[in-house]
C-alpha cells in the first residue's frame, strides 16, 4: 500500500512539473554556432526585402532561430551583431540558411572577411539581436496582387524584428498571418484606409494608418510611407 502511495505522489509531482510553462530565451540572448559566406542574398532573398545595396553586409539565418517564439520569419529584416575569431560586426537578415542548424548564419564575403580568415571557410561565431542602425520611419511594402479582398504587407525599416500585425475593422482588431515569405496576410480588409498595430520582439506596440487597398488587385508591388517608428 505504501508502495502505491509513493508512485502516485510521484506521478502527481512529475504532472505539476510538466504543466509549469518552459521560460522562452529572451530575444537579446547570444547563440552560439557557426558562419559560412555565399555572395546570394541581395536579390531575390527568401524575405522579399530587394533592393538590397550590393555593399551592405547581410546574412541568410538557419529556420529555428528565424521563427522565434513560432512566428514566421520573425527574425527576417532583423539586424545581427556577429563576433568571430577576427573580429565583430552587424549584419542584415534578408535569406534563409535552410541547411544550417541553430546558430548557424551564411554570411555575404564582406561580413565575413570582418571577423574571419575567408580561408578558413567556416567559423565558429556567437551573435544575438541589436537595434536596427537605421533613421525615419516605418514604411510597408503592398506585394503585388494587393487588393481590399487580399493583401500582403511588408513591415520595413523597424528597429527591431516585427513579430505581429493587426488591422481595426469596426472597432476589432484582427490578426493578421505572418508567412514565411515576410509579409502579413488577411481577406476582406475594406474600403478605407487601415488602421494598424504592429508588435515587435520586445513586445514594444505602435500604431500607424496605411491607405486604402486597390479595389482590384495590383500589378507590382509598391511603397508606402508610415507616420511612427519603434520608441528605443
Amino acid at each position: 500500500m505504501r508502495k502505491k502511495i509513493n508512485i502516485g505522489f510521484i506521478l502527481i509531482v512529475l504532472m505539476m512539473f510538466c504543466s509549469v510553462p518552459q521560460t522562452s530565451a529572451a530575444y537579446n540572448d547570444w547563440h552560439n554556432g557557426y558562419a559560412t559566406y555565399t555572395g546570394s542574398g541581395y536579390s531575390g532573398g527568401a524575405f522579399l526585402l530587394d533592393p538590397i545595396p550590393s555593399n551592405m553586409e547581410i546574412t541568410a539565418i538557419n529556420p529555428r532561430d528565424l521563427n522565434y517564439g513560432g512566428v514566421n520569419s520573425a527574425l527576417a529584416g532583423a539586424y545581427l551583431q556577429v563576433e568571430g575569431p577576427g573580429g565583430k560586426t552587424i549584419v542584415y537578415v534578408t535569406d534563409l540558411y535552410p541547411e544550417g542548424p541553430s546558430g548557424a548564419l551564411d554570411l555575404s564575403p564582406n561580413a565575413f572577411r570582418k571577423i574571419g580568415n575567408m580561408k578558413d571557410g567556416k567559423i565558429n561565431i556567437k551573435w544575438r539581436i541589436v537595434k536596427a542602425p537605421i533613421t525615419g520611419r516605418l514604411t510597408y511594402r503592398i506585394k503585388e496582387g494587393s487588393s481590399r479582398w487580399w493583401a500582403a504587407i511588408q513591415v520595413r525599416n523597424h528597429k527591431y524584428p516585427v513579430m505581429k500585425m493587426e488591422y481595426n475593422q469596426d472597432g476589432k482588431w484582427i490578426k493578421m498571418e505572418k508567412m514565411g515569405y515576410n509579409h502579413f496576410v488577411s481577406t476582406h480588409l475594406g474600403t478605407r484606409s487601415l488602421k494598424v498595430r504592429i508588435t515587435d520582439i520586445r513586445g514594444k506596440v505602435v500604431r500607424d494608418t496605411i491607405p486604402k487597398l486597390p479595389k482590384y488587385g495590383t500589378s507590382q508591388a509598391y511603397t508606402v510611407r508610415g507616420s511612427i517608428q519603434f520608441p528605443d
